[in-house]
């Protein structure tokens, strides 16, 4: 199947976690185990979940309206799209830094 298995770890009640490289692997994994035992096996694929992110010492330059593209031009081989990113809040500290 030529599928870059990251890590497979059996859990305590008898269900075994596999990671993979990327999504599109574990869509192979599953089309292909689904096909050879669908009806023995259950097989659920998780949805990851958008992380916190917090920047410290943010430039004061920069507004919460633009700091997205900046992100997202900063890092090309995250592969992000516009509207991904939120800004929630944002702080100052003692020492004036805006968080």
């Amino acid at each position: 199947m030529k599928i870059g298995i990251r890590t497979l770890k059996s859990l305590n009640n008898g269900q075994v976690l596999i990671e993979a490289d990327s999504k599109e692997e574990l869509e192979i994994l599953n089309s292909q185990l689904h096909d050879k035992r669908g009806s023995q096996l259950e097989i659920n694929l998780q949805k990851r979940r958008n992380p916190r992110l917090i920047i410290y010492n943010v430039p004061k330059a920069l507004t919460t309206e633009n700091t997205e593209a900046i992100i997202i031009a900063q890092n090309p081989n995250l592969n992000l799209q516009e509207g991904v990113i939120q800004t929630k809040y944002t702080f100052k500290t003692r020492r004036k830094n805006r968080t």
